[in-house]
């Protein structure tokens, strides 16, 4: 009995052991397929997580991308949004250093000191106050010719256009503000294809300049290059001898280094923009002035013919009495520019018109000069086209007012025609003449004047090469 007893304890004794030990093996099973689940859920998550983040990534890239498409297609007509790549474009170049330029709303156009932009143009105005001073030494000192003193009077130019633009940088602000609250009472463009086209005209003259400017440029370098291969400056450094001819009345007073003649090429692209900017700004401001009048002038065309009320005629006065009065302001902030451009235009016309009798010692010299020449003449007189037409459009409403019915004649009509028939509204340049039709008569005068005068003097019949004395 006791051994049956003993027996049946075992066999209870094996069974709990192999109880114990399937129970520990199911537990550590189970346990290792909780740890696998669960770092399986986690590598899941990581990467739910990951694919989220780059879902939404994306998301952002193509609302940014589609926002670009709409921000860049579609136009609302302001001058503020026709004038903004002309303003980046200028500060590239160190000119018009006015924040909150990419912006569509004049509010977000200020002036401050503390500024890299303002930096970097005060930087660039010292750099042309230097050359310039340079210049006058040299050529009161050193070599009083034609050619000393026509560089003096283009980087004399320049420094006194950077300037100006600089000043005008702190009015700008209050001339946009002031040109938005105008354009606002205006009657409004109704077509997508009128709302762009001033931005679009204005990207066009800017586009069109800039590369003229761009191929004059480089006809120069070849030029230059020309002659440094037949008279190098200093024998086998072509590019020293090239960036010494650049600046060689500065570097008769100051030792050339490579330093000092990088330098001064950069001086003198920024220079070379600087001169063809100042064009195409008097160019962009008259263009967007002409085209606010003829707006206005188009809305009074469209009613004109028809039954018209005298309060009609009252608003559409205030609006004309409100450009007039822009285009003083406009005026008073830009005409030293205006007068810088014009006069610039005129002396380097007459003087390349007159070496115009010259032989050049090489072609890429010859095509060079013409070019150049061709391109300030087409530059000079498409910047008087556009500057008159501000003229022109403020005399076209008495042409629309024989167009009203004489049943709708009324005394705010003749008002109106004989404050258009007195005033005289156009850009000036510093109040010393208007920029009308008959400037550019009176340009074409001074020119042949002045031509024939320095015929006169001239005893040049060669420009001559590095090889004649």
């Amino acid at each position: 009995m006791s051994v049956v007893n003993f027996n049946m304890a075992r066999t209870i004794g094996q069974e709990t052991t192999t109880t114990t030990t399937i129970t520990t093996t199911a537990s550590r099973t189970k346990h290792r397929r909780v740890h696998f689940w669960s770092k399986s859920r986690i590598d899941s998550d990581v990467s739910l997580e990951t694919l989220r983040k780059v879902r939404w990534q994306w998301s952002k890239v193509k609302a940014f991308l589609r926002h670009g498409r709409h921000e860049d297609y579609t136009y609302n007509g302001s001058f503020q949004e026709a004038i903004k790549p002309v303003l980046i474009i200028a500060q590239i170049f160190a000119l018009m250093p006015v924040r909150g330029i990419s912006s569509r709303f004049a509010d977000d156009l200020n002036f401050t000191w503390w500024s890299l932009r303002t930096f970097y143009a005060m930087v660039v105005i010292v750099a042309f106050g230097i050359t310039s001073g340079y210049l006058v030494v040299f050529v009161t000192n050193v070599q009083f010719n034609f050619d000393s003193v026509e560089t003096l009077i283009f980087y004399g130019s320049i420094f006194l256009i950077s300037l100006a633009f600089f000043q005008l940088a702190r009015k700008w602000p209050a001339v946009v503000q002031e040109w938005q609250i105008v354009e606002d009472k205006l009657p409004p463009l109704r077509l997508g294809k009128q709302r762009r086209q001033l931005a679009h005209k204005i990207k066009m003259i800017t586009l069109v300049a800039t590369m003229c400017s761009l191929v004059e440029h480089l006809l120069s370098m070849l030029s230059t290059i020309y002659f440094v291969n037949g008279c190098p400056i200093f024998p086998n450094r072509p590019i020293d001898s090239y960036l010494y001819l650049n600046f060689s009345s500065i570097f008769h007073f100051i030792e050339y280094t490579d330093f000092m003649g990088i330098l001064g090429k950069v001086i003198n692209i920024l220079s070379t923009f600087a001169w063809n900017f100042n064009d195409i700004f008097v160019m962009a401001v008259s263009v967007a002035l002409a085209a606010r009048f003829r707006q206005l002038n188009d809305h009074m065309e469209r009613a004109a013919k028809l039954p018209t009320t005298v309060e009609h005629w009252i608003q559409c006065r205030i609006n004309f009495r409100n450009l007039c009065k822009l285009c003083e302001v406009v005026d008073d902030a830009i005409s030293s520019i205006t007068l810088l451009c014009f006069s610039n235009n005129l002396y380097f016309i007459c003087g390349k018109i007159l070496k115009s009798m010259q032989k050049k010692p090489s072609a890429s010299q010859t095509v060079y000069f013409w070019f150049s020449l061709i391109y300030l003449l087409g530059r000079t007189f498409i910047l008087s086209l556009y500057s008159a037409s501000i003229n022109d459009e403020s005399k076209r409403p008495l042409q629309i007012f024989r167009l009203v019915p004489r049943e709708y004649w009324c005394t705010e009509l003749k008002r109106f025609s004989e404050e258009v028939h007195m005033d005289t509204v156009a850009l000036t340049g510093l109040k010393f003449f208007r920029l009308t039709r008959g400037v550019v008569i009176s340009v074409a005068g001074t020119i042949v004047t002045y031509e024939l005068i320095l015929l006169q003097f001239n005893k040049d019949d060669k420009v001559m090469d590095c090889y004649e004395e």
